[in-house]
């Protein structure tokens, strides 16, 4: 992946997620990573509803710089970590109970190295809620996941896609 400025534009349903997510789930007292996070919408959505910590990742460190002044400006810094991250390796101070990602379904090049991230990063008993706009995913995502020791199913919301992920624990890697 490279540092294509992605993490400036207001992906809409990355926004919806954010707008929806004390709806779908509690944050309360829960580790998070906002993966992906761009300007760190979500991570402060979890932040705001409760999160104990959030781990903000992205790439682009002009997008990690905005995230961080902007939890600074709310006054959660003391519950936030930022770090540069490349998809296919761990998040930093794994593993979370929730990962959040809006609008990053859109390279599927990367899926595999997604799902990878995700899978070496997700509690055992946690989730992971992946918004898109589109009505459906790519097709592969369900086998790519499986592969990864996650299982997926997908949900449609009125303007988007939310895909959750969980450890699937027939399939649990590393045990």
């Amino acid at each position: 992946m490279s540092d294509d400025g992605t993490g400036g534009y207001p992906w809409p349903a990355g926004e919806r997620l954010t707008r929806d997510l004390a709806a779908i789930v509690s944050c309360a007292g829960l580790t998070v990573c906002d993966l992906g996070c761009g300007r760190g919408a979500l991570g402060c959505a979890a932040l705001a509803s409760g999160a104990r910590r959030v781990a903000f990742a992205d790439v682009n460190p002009d997008a990690l710089a905005t995230a961080e002044a902007i939890v600074a400006d709310r006054g959660w810094s003391a519950r936030a970590s930022f770090h540069r991250h490349r998809w296919d390796e761990p998040i930093p101070l794994a593993p979370y109970d929730l990962i959040l990602g809006g609008d990053i379904l859109y390279r599927p090049d990367f899926f595999s190295e997604l799902m990878s991230t995700i899978a070496a990063s997700l509690a055992a008993d946690g989730r992971c809620l992946l918004s898109d706009p589109r009505k459906r995913l790519d097709p592969e995502l369900a086998g790519l996941a499986s592969a990864h020791g996650l299982a997926l199913r997908t949900k449609r919301r009125s303007d988007h896609t939310i895909a959750w992920l969980t450890v699937d624990s027939g399939h649990r890697l590393n045990d």
